[in-house]
């Protein structure tokens, strides 16, 4: 049986099949290259929920969920053909197969061991599915993808309930249940023209994916992706749903949403997850955005108390902004203050100065 690692540079084989690395700082599906996908460290995601939660004082788990729930729903409707939704309903497919194959793909991005408890599927008002998931690479987004799977493929509305097994696994269930009007009805996803570029990534001889992923370590039976550069955890992920998240907290909570993303990534920073060391090559840094999907970064220059960064085809701007700002604190020791602006383009100029 053949490894489902490449014998020479150590990737997960369908990781690399599944994904394109364009020369413009991009990242997308293979099967699908309007779908841009990033990598990101899986840490920074509920800790970046739960630090925009303490700037505004109240919960929003449940919008992230909620909203995860619609953008994968309207993703995997329109990925998954109607004649297999069909097929689903009139029960000619296997569920079982159905939910492994699912799950398995899931392991591969690094989202956890997720494992089926339980299911039941007569197409009335008992129907449920329950899995537990290991390492969860997000609370909120893992129960957001579980509903909007089960609701694309099913064609009927579920709610979803979780609950912590441990401080490292937790149980969730789908139910059906019909949403109230604040989170029913499809989400705009932004979508933005790429721009070409000229990057090209050392790539590995044996399967063709960029070089830089041989530091990554795939462990299929936790469900995780190391970079063992930096010991950090991460996951592949669709930006533009994520940052459909961003944009339904600012419709819910107000027009200071962007300035609350950026402060709670930037108070994460300073925590000591990333370190300043990462940015001191720009050609570096600009490969290493490019292999996780991140954009094309064409200027970082830091001059004395000033940051200047330009970053073509960004993805995830808000907390690459937070990421930046938290960079330039823990190098120069200062507070600081950023002032951004995103093109309709996708072209990022960010400023970070130090405080006065």
């Amino acid at each position: 049986m053949e490894s489902p690692f490449c014998p020479e540079c150590g990737a997960c084989r369908q990781f690399v099949e599944n994904h394109v690395w364009l020369n413009s700082g991009v990242v997308v599906q293979s099967g699908d290259r309007t779908h841009r996908m990033v990598l990101v460290e899986s840490e920074n995601l509920d800790s970046l929920f739960q630090g925009i939660e303490e700037i505004i004082g109240m919960p929003i788990e449940r919008i992230v969920i909620e909203t995860k729930r619609r953008a994968t729903r309207q993703y995997i409707d329109a990925l998954v053909p109607e004649e297999v939704k069909e097929m689903v309903q009139r029960r000619e497919i296997d569920m079982q197969m159905l939910i492994d194959a699912n799950n398995q793909v899931a392991r591969i991005m690094g989202y956890g061991d997720v494992q089926v408890v339980d299911w039941r599927y007569e197409q009335d008002q008992d129907d449920y599915l329950t899995e537990r998931v290991k390492n969860p690479y997000s609370v909120p987004l893992w129960c957001g993808d579980l509903a909007g799977a089960v609701e694309a493929v099913t064609r009927r509305d579920n709610d979803v309930r979780y609950k912590m097994i441990s401080p490292d696994e937790i149980e969730m269930s789908t139910l059906l249940s019909e949403h109230p009007p604040e989170f029913s009805g499809r989400l705009e996803i932004k979508v933005t023209p790429v721009q070409e570029g000229d990057i090209e990534l050392e790539r590995c001889g044996t399967c063709g994916g960029p070089r830089g992923l041989s530091t990554f370590r795939w462990d299929m039976e936790r469900g995780t992706i190391t970079d063992t550069v930096t010991g950090r955890r991460m996951a592949m992920l669709g930006p533009a749903y994520l940052q459909a998240v961003f944009d339904e907290l600012e419709r819910e909570l107000g027009e200071d949403i962007p300035r609350v993303v950026v402060e709670a990534q930037r108070r994460f920073v300073r925590t000591g997850f990333y370190k300043a060391r990462e940015i001191v090559s720009q050609t570096q840094f600009r490969d290493l955005l490019a292999l996780r999907g991140m954009g094309n970064l064409r200027t970082l220059a830091l001059e004395g108390d000033r940051l200047r960064v330009r970053l073509e085809n960004a993805a995830l701007h808000l907390m690459f902004i937070g990421l930046m700002q938290g960079y330039f604190e823990t190098m120069t020791g200062k507070d600081s203050r950023a002032e951004w602006e995103l093109t309709p383009e996708g072209v990022l100029e960010l400023e970070v100065t130090a405080a006065q």
